[in-house]
């Protein structure tokens, strides 16, 4: 059963309680049977609660992801370089690591910073889908990201964040991962790159 359907339940528990308190002609069972309502109550409003902290959260998780979005559609209007890689980290929270499955684990400042303009990269995210956790925990994102590598040979990738969230929405961790061997994405970023056309060839 959901959380909101258990909410539900509870509070038709509370309604039928109430009534059958009224009805109580034993002072001892009527006493019990209010300290049990009052515990159903309890537990109602414990649920509610965590149902609009879960509500909450996954609003901020939306915003901080559309947010993030926005930049990377259009970093030139978000000012130098720098000043995008400071307001996209500023989605996150202290301490956060993108764990790159191929690349490796890394601050997530350093992270965007790498990902987009580090050494001769020139680079954008283009990002084709996101889905979010009912309570807002997680998200995922499909991207192509492309450009020029570290050696400014032109590349191609396709690949999926998924990243938790706490309860203000903000980044704690991102995990990347491709549908390629570490190898291949190690070549295409580090190296000699790829064809740009061939992750859409049949």
């Amino acid at each position: 059963m959901s959380v909101k359907a258990t909410v539900a339940a509870l509070s038709v528990a509370v309604a039928l309680g109430g009534g059958i308190v009224a009805c109580g002609d034993d002072d001892g069972e009527a006493d019990t049977l209010r300290v049990e309502l009052a515990e159903v109550s309890a537990e109602r409003d414990q649920l509610q609660a965590r149902i609009d902290a879960d509500d909450e959260r996954h609003d901020k998780s939306v915003a901080t992801m559309k947010a993030i979005r926005a930049i990377l559609d259009d970093p030139t209007s978000y000012g130098s370089e720098d000043e995008v890689v400071d307001l996209l980290a500023s989605y996150a929270s202290d301490g956060a690591q993108m764990r790159d499955d191929a690349l490796g684990d890394v601050g997530i400042q350093s992270a965007w910073y790498n990902t987009l303009y580090g050494g001769a990269v020139d680079a954008e995210i283009e990002i084709v889908h996101q889905w979010f956790a009912p309570d807002g925990s997680q998200s995922g994102t499909l991207w192509v990201w492309r450009g020029t590598n570290l050696v400014d040979n032109p590349f191609e990738l396709i690949g999926v964040s998924i990243d938790t969230h706490d309860d203000d929405g903000r980044i704690t961790d991102e995990w990347v991962i491709y549908p390629y061997p570490d190898e291949y994405v190690e070549a295409a970023f580090r190296r000699g790159g790829t064809a740009i056309s061939e992750i859409w060839s049949d």
